[in-house]
């Protein structure tokens, strides 16, 4: 579990890459969460909309911008389809995937969940998401 994880908005990998050391904040757009899975989140929000992956691992099939190090932190680019998923659902669609996202914490935290508000996290990478279509840029995730 990351105790960190920042969603950003980022022109290319490259830019992005420039801020795995300390994070994004306060060099791109981003959205801030801690004490969850940041891998799992973006796996559940993949198959939200896409459905269930196939048979290999969050790991094999993601676009690694900088591997998790030995310190645990690592940054990886967002599929695409689920920034244009993200970008047009709708006000319905984010509420369920937020809930949806808010059982699978509590079944696998319990007591030990992220006090996040997970729907304001969802709608506000969302928003990033569209604002990602109409730049060109890309979303990513960091985590420590």
């Amino acid at each position: 579990m990351s105790t960190a994880v920042a969603f950003f908005l980022a022109p290319a990998d490259r830019d992005a890459a420039s801020a795995h050391r300390g994070g994004p904040h306060g060099r791109f757009a981003a959205v801030l969460g801690r004490h969850f899975c940041a891998e799992d989140a973006v796996d559940d929000w993949d198959a939200y909309f896409v459905g269930p992956s196939s048979d290999q691992l969050f790991w094999q099939r993601t676009d690694w911008i900088v591997p998790m190090t030995h310190d645990g932190s690592g940054m990886f680019a967002f599929p695409p389809r689920l920034t244009r998923a993200l970008a047009g659902a709708s006000v319905e669609e984010l509420e369920d995937l937020a809930n949806r996202w808010s059982e699978r914490l509590r079944c696998e935290d319990g007591e030990d969940m992220t006090d996040d508000n997970l729907l304001a996290i969802v709608q506000a990478v969302a928003e990033l998401a569209t604002k990602a279509g109409a730049a060109g840029g890309n979303l990513y995730c960091w985590f420590f």
